[in-house]
């Protein structure tokens, strides 16, 4: 244990010590990334941070016993040669083209050291499948490095993960070596964090990203036939910088972009666009990797099956995640631009109304494979399920057929999902409901329902109602996530914690123009004091409200009762003159003016 303690605070404190000097030696010598239009941040900043991370690994592995082989050479060799070809990036800026040509380089490198994925029984495609993964890591990282500590974060907790899934499956000799990684990027993460005095460019990135690609693969030489299965740890290990690079990469092909220029739509950016400081959009990334990659070690100790469904599912939030970033900021964007033509608007709508409806049957068809195969699962054990896999097989292309016909022919996508409430529940219960009495009654008359267990269609049906359930409703609970997350406008008071008082929040919380930030409802009726709706505190009646002006910061008072009396109307405006803030009154729906009018007089 001593041992690899060492493996890990060598390279942390080497790093530590180092990055300051780096930057000391950049700022001097025009390693500087000054701001572009493209890029994030504000400031001229120092770059080739990334040569600390660098130092401390080869010191590190040079120093400490028992790392010294062909394996370590030939990740070290690999790494070392794209860390001065990013060095010399840095401050000479190559073309995308030219460094992809090193990649490959570098990722002959590896092979040539015994570095590939092996596949039983595929050995043709294992080379050039190792070439891949090995380009598209180093890119990934590449492109992660976007915001202050985010890829160097990543990187460590990445690197830990990869270290404890060889100590697990006893199998990886590069392991130790993610156990260094993550010391070293740590050390530099002080320095890197928001607001950054120093960056890792494109020496750090791709040093970094490299590193983790062929150590993540060494361990692929269990007796595993399957390519899928062989995989699947160190892409969910890696799955941050992996979702960002598809992401980004899907967004600009869908827009007409070229794939491999700079920008601000990366995951990271849409986040701080939906209002997350820099700070916790790098905190929330942080964790998406530590649980994903959780998943990835706890395959050690659980089923193939289930680990395999829990990571299918995994990836599925991912894909709703992404959907969501892609329209929310879409939506963000037009708010803050000039005003579009209706035309062009029409058009807009249209096309991601198009792609929508596309992505939400491709969801479903997964969601019917993940929940009938579970079902089974759950019924049976061990030989039961082996015996029972032949009638899953021979059921689920009709299963698929049925449920999704009936999805369709029922409204299952005419809804929106950021506006689902409960009829749209009740939609989903009946609409999945009958698809899988329509699946029993057409295997009862095609098969006499033979050797078919009851009880799978039932846990088949509750599966799948609370996975169709939850992807509708996985927008809204975002929404409202990141609303929580968000940076604060101004505080105001809601007096009327009643049906007009939840709507204004509703609002509040939907329209990002709206620079509001409800505190707490006020309301004289006692038995609503210490309720919550919309997750707002009701704090009191009006004799509240100085106090609560007074210490909670509060800039305005909104009136939610459009029936109040006007005698309790002037009290409340008499509070709101005396402490020298402003109010606005809701009007009633059937009133001459706007329901909600949130303008400044």
């Amino acid at each position: 244990m001593m041992e690899y303690a060492l493996y890990f605070t060598i390279p942390f404190g080497i790093s530590l010590a180092l990055t300051p000097v780096v930057r000391l030696f950049a700022l001097r010598n025009g390693f500087v990334a000054y701001p572009r239009a493209d890029r994030w941040h504000k400031n001229p900043t120092a770059v080739i941070g990334g040569s600390a991370i660098f130092l401390a690994v080869i010191i590190s592995v040079l120093v400490l016993p028992g790392i010294k082989d062909r394996l370590t050479l030939g990740l070290l060799i690999g790494a070392t040669f794209l860390f001065l070809v990013g060095l010399a990036d840095d401050k000479f800026h190559f073309s995308p083209h030219t460094k992809l040509f090193t990649q490959i380089i570098a990722g002959c490198i590896a092979i040539s050291s015994g570095i590939v994925i092996n596949l039983q029984g595929n050995s043709i495609l294992t080379i050039p499948l190792t070439l891949l993964w090995i380009i598209a890591v180093t890119n990934a990282f590449n492109l992660l490095d976007n915001i202050d500590g985010l890829a160097a974060g990543i990187a460590a907790i990445s690197s830990l993960m990869l270290f404890f899934s060889s100590r697990l499956f006893s199998n990886n000799p590069l392991g130790v070596c993610g156990l260094i990684l993550s010391g070293a990027a740590l050390g530099f993460l002080p320095y890197n964090f928001n607001p950054a005095k120093i960056f890792m460019g494109d020496s750090g990135s791709m040093f970094l990203g490299y590193s983790l690609a062929v150590i993540s693969i060494t361990g692929t030489n269990r007796h595993i036939a399957s390519l899928i299965t062989t995989m699947l740890i160190p892409v969910l290990i890696l799955s941050v910088p992996i979702f960002d690079t598809l992401f980004v990469m899907a967004s600009r092909l869908l827009q007409g972009r070229n794939i491999f220029e700079g920008g601000k739509d990366h995951t990271s950016h849409r986040l701080v666009t939906l209002g997350l400081s820099q700070k916790k959009t790098v905190l929330l990334l942080y964790t998406v990797s530590i649980v994903f990659g959780s998943i990835a070690i706890s395959y050690s100790k659980i089923n193939i099956f289930v680990i395999s469904i829990l990571a299918f599912l995994a990836m599925i939030v991912l894909l709703l995640f992404g959907s969501f970033l892609s329209e929310s900021t879409l939506r963000e964007s037009m708010h803050k631009n000039k005003p579009m033509k209706s035309s062009n608007i029409t058009i807009l709508n249209n096309m991601l109304m198009h792609k929508r409806r596309i992505l939400e049957f491709l969801l479903d068809l997964g969601l019917i494979c993940i929940s009938y195969s579970s079902a089974y699962f759950l019924r049976f054990e061990s030989q039961l399920l082996a015996s029972n896999l032949s009638l899953l097989k021979e059921s689920l292309t009709w299963v698929i057929l049925i449920k999704m016909s009936v999805f369709f022919l029922f409204g299952l996508y005419r809804g929106v999902w950021r506006y689902i409430s409960i009829p749209e529940l009740l939609t989903i219960f009946k609409v999945v409901g009958l698809s899988s009495i329509a699946s029993v009654l057409f295997l009862t008359f095609a098969f006499r329902f033979k050797e078919y267990s009851r009880a799978v269609f039932f846990i088949d049906w509750l599966i799948l109602l609370f996975l169709i359930a939850g992807s509708r409703i996985s927008f809204r609970v975002l929404g409202e996530f990141f609303h929580r997350l968000s940076t604060k406008g101004e505080n105001v008071l809601i007096f009327g914690a009643g049906d007009a008082g939840e709507m204004v929040v509703r609002e509040i919380k939907r329209n990002k123009i709206i620079n509001y930030n409800p505190v707490g409802f006020i309301d004289d009726d006692p038995s609503k004091a210490g309720n919550k709706i919309q997750g707002i505190l009701v704090l009191g009646g009006r004799d509240k409200i100085r106090g609560i002006i007074e210490n909670k910061g509060i800039k305005e008072i909104i009136i939610a009762i459009p029936s109040l009396e006007s005698k309790d109307f002037h009290d409340i405006v008499k509070i709101c003159n005396e402490c020298g803030i402003p109010y606005r009154k809701i009007k009633g729906i059937l009133d001459k003016e706007d329901v909600i009018d949130f303008e400044k007089n």
